[in-house]
């Protein structure tokens, strides 16, 4: 697995790390990841730590086809575009 673009090393159990393969990734980065991680641990990363890094196009595509997640998300913890919570 290649390094991160903020850290010499990746840790793979990382939400940061999942985030950063899933939206800048290539698919076979992505297969890689799924694989060592299992799908259901990845899924559970994306779901319990969003991160702001997505555009609408990548999170739809992620969401429908790489982790296949049926239900709704927050999209606003999601999209990079949508100004950040302050509370």
């Amino acid at each position: 697995m290649k390094n991160v673009w903020y850290s010499n090393s990746a840790e793979m159990n990382s939400s940061d790390t999942v985030h950063q393969i899933l939206m800048y990734g290539n698919l076979q980065e992505i297969k890689s990841l799924k694989e060592t991680l299992g799908e259901k641990k990845v899924k559970e990363l994306f779901l319990s730590h969003p991160k702001k890094v997505y555009t609408a196009p990548a999170l739809n595509f992620i969401k429908n086809f790489v982790l296949q997640i049926p239900t709704q998300i927050d999209e606003q913890k999601y999209l990079k575009s949508t100004p950040r919570n302050i509370r």
